[in-house]
């Protein structure tokens, strides 16, 4: 046997057994019948073995099955316990707690727990991290990250999120633009310009979001690629290169040569915020306590 075995396959054996139909153990695990057959075949491939006789009503342990379970059982409930462990040792006194944050937003937005975390629990290390929400929500569920704060309307399905602020988007664009001059803009002033967007890729949840009021009001503009930091997006509107729609907020960046400005009407609808997402079977003992200071 020359390829491992995966713990997934595992469990995936361990469902079958037990319901002896591919149907039922693939509505268990949540997932379709034809990926649940293909890891069993795999799996005995692997093995060398058929671990199941496949009948018209459902399927039956072979002997050699019948021999794999109470050691796949074993298998699993020993990695689980190793998990357990390398857990509670992160929850013990001391250690690293980390915390990420999106880079879409000032950091002045983002509730500052450090000072009084760190006084709370002098044995941890803090540290902070910043990276686009969508590469945050991966690290929080592979255990790299502990906590983050992301933008809004980023898929997090398996996590805990809590809102911490809504906030209208805006426009901001050269000084010395046509536009600067009225106070308030409406998509409209907006359709012939070149408006900095980023990648789907980068977010998709967020970008689906906007793309759908976009489509709602048949806004296309023509779009030029967004930098990853705002401090040098806002660098390249100062430039006169495009304009940007971007969270409030950040119109407490002083910069020379932008001016920002609200949206209007319906476009004023158009939000973005930030939220704070954890796994809540992290066992860290320091997070309750930095949700508790979060939400203070």
């Amino acid at each position: 046997m020359n390829e491992s075995i995966d713990l997934r396959q595992f469990r995936y054996f361990l469902a079958v057994s037990e319901e002896l139909n591919f149907g039922r153990a693939a509505a268990r695990l949540y997932i379709s019948q034809p990926p649940l057959s293909r890891q069993i075949r795999q799996l005995e491939d692997r093995l060398g073995v058929e671990l199941f006789l496949r009948t018209k009503s459902g399927v039956v342990l072979t002997k050699a099955g019948a021999a794999f379970l109470p050691e796949a059982r074993r298998t699993l409930a020993q990695a689980e316990k190793a998990i357990a462990a390398a857990r509670a040792a992160r929850s013990s006194a001391g250690g690293q707690f980390l915390i990420g944050y999106t880079t879409v937003f000032d950091r002045s937005v983002i509730p500052d727990v450090l000072e009084p975390l760190q006084q709370r629990f002098p044995d941890f290390r803090l540290v902070t991290q910043g990276k686009h929400s969508i590469s945050l929500v991966r690290d929080i569920k592979n255990g790299i990250m502990d906590v983050a704060f992301i933008g809004l309307h980023t898929e997090t399905k398996g996590l805990k999120t809590e809102t911490l602020l809504e906030e209208p988007l805006i426009a901001a664009l050269p000084a010395g633009h046509p536009l600067a001059h009225k106070r308030r803009l409406g998509f409209d002033d907006l359709r012939s310009e070149a408006i900095f967007r980023f990648e789907r890729r980068l977010n998709p949840g967020y970008y689906d979001h906007c793309h759908a009021f976009f489509e709602k009001i048949d806004f296309k503009p023509k779009t030029i690629p967004e930098p990853d930091d705002h401090h040098i997006l806002l660098g390249l509107i100062a430039e006169g290169q495009g304009i940007a729609l971007i969270p409030a907020s950040l119109k407490h960046v002083k910069r020379h040569g932008v001016v920002f400005r609200p949206l209007k009407d319906e476009a004023a609808r158009l939000s973005s915020g930030i939220a704070v997402a954890y796994d809540e079977r992290n066992p860290s003992a320091i997070l309750a306590g930095f949700l508790a200071l979060v939400r203070s």
